[in-house]
């Protein structure tokens, strides 16, 4: 196989071959079919496919197991997931770096949660982190985190954030860990390749970070990933999207035309208002993208990277800055992200994803001199002259970042649309989660996130409507830790290709979907989803769901969340299999959720909410759960028969159900206590439950008897209990 070697910065394009080479080259692979044929080995029909193809694409055209179109996180991910698999796996991307954002602006972990964090972009945040407390470890800022606590939000020691130049290191060094990788850079997709409706390849052409365009390229697989931002081959492909924002529904309060005080201040107003105006109407709009510069404090005001003159259309007034802001990254560095005085540039989103690479060209101009123009006030009349652009970062680009921060993009028309229910704890969720989804291949865990939609930010700002900042969202009190279903990124009709990034989903719900960790993960499911659709011969509709949590579970991914179980658990996996099936008692978990006013985001509440507690003794109300529901034991109740597990309490169900399945049972396997003179009955929900206890039940619930035991008899806890229920459901 051809290896193409991958450096950082070092794009590895091979474009010498001669048109005499090719000539040679289709005269060797005649010969050679000719030689298969009159040996029996292949077939006059499979001769003319071959040729057919050698004649449409030439001898350029090469042939992989997976194409993966954009060298994202979701990219990255899904890349690494099937290469681990042995498939040939080509990543095509449109920059000199892979990792997408986080390597060209985007510093830190979108995560809130720590824990949330799972598979590929777990390994990658552990790599940050060991790099910084080895080779950074004398850095001021790497000591400082240390000091603090490890899990805060963007703590340079535990690999919550870090500089460009790094995350891109760090991701090449990933993919060039898997050898069945090739990895091509300055590509970019311009069209595909198609069979009816199936995907079968994608033709790319170099483009520089000029905006040049070259030679083209012609790649064919037997499955696409597209992890784009822009989802460009949607397009190409004529596979249906959406674009812009849906009308409000009931599914979708927030969705449409809104004016809020996310990211403002208004008089008066408690936080998290709506405001007149918001009239919940469609539109084809988009959120504010930008350019995530990259700044460094060189501690004095002549420094070579002070700007000498203001960029064309240059207007102070949409700019602001604060001075007391510090670098949050080693070597003095830090992320300009200016939500609404600063970076974000509305009115082009939908034009860039819509747009050719040409006018894409021309459109990159206009956040370029913006995102300048702000650096340009903050060195001027913003009093800090001692910030520029970074000297070693994006050194072949002007120091600036290599890609636009395209917040989200198309969005296909999937098997599953995802919404704003799917993910708010209080619509379709239990107060605590949003609504479980048994078919989960991801979990996402940050708020709704959406920036200004329409209007530039101006100092004399009214409240809503004309020239107000509007369709800014951020809801972080109303999304709980919620699941994705592997629907979203499968197309309804086409097949061989497959979508982590611009997934079924509405605006509302992409603006917390849109978050790395979770598009990474994503990229993952992606990633095992296409190896195993090629290993058993099948379309990705009909790669059986389990066998994709299967393995993403086996590789430490996770698809119901918890603040204590990370992967290596030893409860690990069956945890995470018997959660789907809603197997888990989260009710005495409610009492941990704030209840002493309004918490506005998920690092106000208290994590003990989302921990499984896996050392914790089992009670028989909870194990009663597991077992019924992790052995899909069908409900059947006759009657409320205990007091002390009435209807309205939460076991309820589930020890009615064991009664009734012991009762019938030749052997009854159900233990309670009738009270004498009163004739009162006791289940004891609470009690713990011992092995001998928990097999008696599994035996009885399976109607065979288990093979003996060989363990001392003990009382269970809620990680063991998983694990005996779990090996049972596999036989």
């Amino acid at each position: 196989m051809l290896k193409e070697k991958v450096y950082l910065n070092q794009p590895t394009h091979n474009h010498t071959q001669t048109a005499s080479n090719n000539s040679n080259i289709m005269k060797h692979i005649y010969y050679l079919l000719l030689v298969l044929l009159l040996s029996g080995f292949i077939t006059n029909t499979e001769v003319n496919n071959i040729q057919d193809y050698q004649q449409r694409d030439g001898a350029k055209a090469k042939q992989y197991d997976i194409i993966v179109i954009g060298g994202t996180p979701a990219g990255v991910a899904a890349a690494i997931a099937a290469g681990r698999s042995g498939k040939r796996v080509i990543i095509i991307e449109q920059s000199p770096v892979l990792g997408g954002v986080l390597a060209s602006g985007v510093l830190r972990m979108d995560d809130y949660y720590i824990e949330s964090n799972s598979g590929v972009i777990e390994e990658f945040r552990q790599r940050v982190s060991k790099y910084h407390r080895t080779t950074l470890a004398d850095d001021p800022l790497v000591k400082a985190h240390l000091k603090q606590y490890l899990l805060r939000p963007w703590n340079v020691a535990a690999g919550r954030a870090w500089e460009p130049h790094t995350a891109a290191r760090i991701f090449a060094e990933m993919v060039a860990e898997q050898k069945s990788i090739t990895t091509r850079f300055n590509e970019v997709a311009i069209d595909v390749k198609l069979k009816g409706k199936r995907v079968t390849g994608v033709i790319t052409q170099d483009r520089d970070n000029k905006g040049n365009l070259g030679e083209k390229h012609t790649y064919f697989g037997k499955v696409i990933i597209d992890a784009t931002y822009e989802t460009d081959l949607a397009e190409y492909a004529k596979i249906p999207f959406r674009i812009g924002r849906e009308a409000r529904s009931v599914e979708e309060p927030h969705a449409g035309v809104i004016y809020t005080n996310f990211f403002r201040y208004v008089k008066d107003a408690l936080p998290a208002t709506v405001f007149p105006g918001s009239t919940g109407e469609a539109d084809h709009r988009s959120q504010a993208f930008t350019y995530r510069m990259t700044a460094k404090d060189y501690g004095k005001a002549n420094h070579p990277y002070l700007l000498k003159q203001e960029p064309p259309d240059y207007n102070r007034s949409k700019y602001k800055w604060n001075g007391n802001r510090e670098p949050i990254i080693p070597n003095k560095k830090f992320d300009l992200l200016g939500i609404n005085w600063g970076g974000d540039l509305t009115g082009f989103g939908t034009r860039w994803v819509l747009a050719d690479w040409e006018e894409r060209f021309e459109i990159e101009k206009n956040y370029h001199n913006y995102e300048l123009g702000w650096l340009y006030y903050i060195q001027t009349e913003g009093g800090s002259p001692n910030i520029g652009l970074p000297d070693d970062e994006f050194m072949d680009n002007n120091n600036f970042p290599y890609r636009l921060y395209v917040r989200q993009g198309r969005r296909i028309e999937g098997l599953y649309t995802l919404t704003e229910s799917d993910m708010h704890k209080d619509l379709r969720g239990d107060g605590l989660r949003g609504p479980l989804n048994r078919n989960s291949i991801a979990i996402g865990i940050y708020g709704i996130d959406a920036h200004n939609v329409q209007n530039p930010t101006v100092r004399e700002e009214p409240v809503s409507r004309e020239t107000a900042a509007e369709g800014t969202l951020h809801l972080h009190d109303v999304t709980g830790p919620y699941q994705i279903p592997y629907g979203v990124m499968i197309p309804k009709e086409h097949k061989g290709i497959i979508f982590p990034i611009g997934i079924s989903s509405t605006h509302v719900a992409m603006s917390s979907v849109r978050m790395e960790p979770v598009w990474s993960q994503l990229g993952q499911a992606a990633g095992v989803a296409a190896a195993l659709a090629i290993d058993n011969g099948i379309d990705l509709a009909d790669v059986p769901v389990h066998q994709i949590q299967d393995e993403l579970i086996k590789q430490g991914s996770v698809v119901f969340f918890y603040t204590d179980l990370p992967a290596g658990t030893p409860s690990f996996e069956a945890v995470q299999k018997l959660s789907l099936l809603h197997a888990i008692d989260h009710n005495s978990n409610m009492k941990h959720l704030s209840k002493d006013g309004p918490i506005l985001g998920l690092t106000d509440t208290n994590k003990e909410a989302y921990r499984f507690r896996p050392d914790d003794l089992i009670t028989l109300g909870e194990f009663a759960q597991m077992a019924v529901n992790g052995f899909q034991v069908p409900l059947s109740i006759t009657a409320a028969h205990f007091i002390d597990a009435p209807r309205g309490h939460p076991s309820f169900k589930f020890i009615e159900t064991l009664y009734d399945n012991s009762t019938q049972s030749v052997n009854p396997f159900f233990e309670y206590e009738i009270q004498p003179k009163t004739f009162k009955v006791r289940a004891h929900p609470e009690q713990h439950v011992d092995l001998v206890y928990a097999r008696r039940i599994i035996s009885g619930l399976l109607q065979k008897p288990l093979a003996k035991q060989l363990k001392p008899n003990t009382k269970l806890t809620r990680g063991e209990a998983a694990q005996v229920i779990y090996e049972y459901t596999k036989k």
